[in-house]
């Protein structure tokens, strides 16, 4: 790798990092609970639905994660009060899930931390650095979406599905 290559790498790889931890150290320190980036994540994709909450079997679809993985995880925030599930009136099967009073606390938090970082990195930057750096990360976001769908294009193509064989005879 060239001196340019590394170190867009080591940049990457450190700030990534450490958003994370300063997220993660943050919201521990407003709310004084152990919450985890994911817990918190999963957490504002159930308050983006206000007090109707979200099924859960559309909350692992947002996540793009499975309704066993979703439910654990539910699970877990639901014993630590951070949510509630409820049996749907229209389908008993399904379970909607909402934020708690804690839940919403704590959402809250989440959405003032990535409000002030954003505010901070604004504040650094001239007019021109700001236009710049949308730029950059607008194509480096592109770049990121490009290789994760032909990851999963290749993933497709590399495991058709058990039904193909028998859709050839």
């Amino acid at each position: 790798m060239d001196e340019f290559s590394q170190e867009l790498n080591r940049l990457l790889v450190s700030t990534y990092r450490d958003v994370g931890k300063l997220e993660e150290g943050m919201l521990h320190s407003v709310s004084g609970m152990e919450v985890s980036i994911g817990e918190f994540h999963l957490l504002e994709a159930i308050g983006e639905n206000k007090d109707r909450g979200v099924l859960l079997c559309e909350l692992a679809q947002r996540m793009e994660l499975t309704p066993p993985t979703v439910t654990v995880a539910v699970n877990k925030l639901a014993h630590k009060g951070y949510v509630q599930k409820t049996k749907s009136t229209s389908d008993k099967r399904s379970v909607i899930v909402t934020l708690t009073r804690l839940g919403r606390k704590i959402n809250a938090a989440h959405r003032y931390f990535h409000e002030q970082m954003v505010r901070s990195i604004e504040k650094l930057l001239s007019a021109e650095e700001r236009e710049g750096m949308l730029r950059g990360m607008q194509s480096l976001s592109a770049f990121f979406k490009s290789a994760l769908d032909d990851m999963e294009n290749r993933d497709e193509n590399h495991n058709p599905p058990e039904d193909a064989e028998a859709e050839r005879v």
